[in-house]
């Protein structure tokens, strides 16, 4: 699986410190050999879309199996996820 981001994502990414940064995206590289580990839970109400939470951040993502994609739609504080 190849991972990819969106716009939204990479945006807040960029904005994070160094450390968080390199934590959040080591757990989101991590998708790539297992996109579906334990602690993921599906979004109720969304079609194909998974959340993770690293720390004070949320992961929303979408598996796009016929393209071999995990797309990174949405990193931010959890309390912003939450809230969609």
């Amino acid at each position: 699986m190849k991972i990819e981001f969106g716009t939204k994502a990479l945006k807040f990414l960029s904005k994070l410190e160094k450390g968080n940064k390199e934590r959040v995206f080591n757990k989101i590289k991590e998708l790539e050999n297992d996109p579906f580990p334990s602690y993921v839970k599906k979004l109720k109400g969304e079609k194909d879309v998974s959340r993770i939470i690293i720390g004070d951040f949320g992961v929303l993502y979408r598996l796009i199996p016929e393209d071999d994609i995990i797309l990174v739609f949405r990193v931010d504080k959890i309390s912003r996820v939450h809230g969609r």
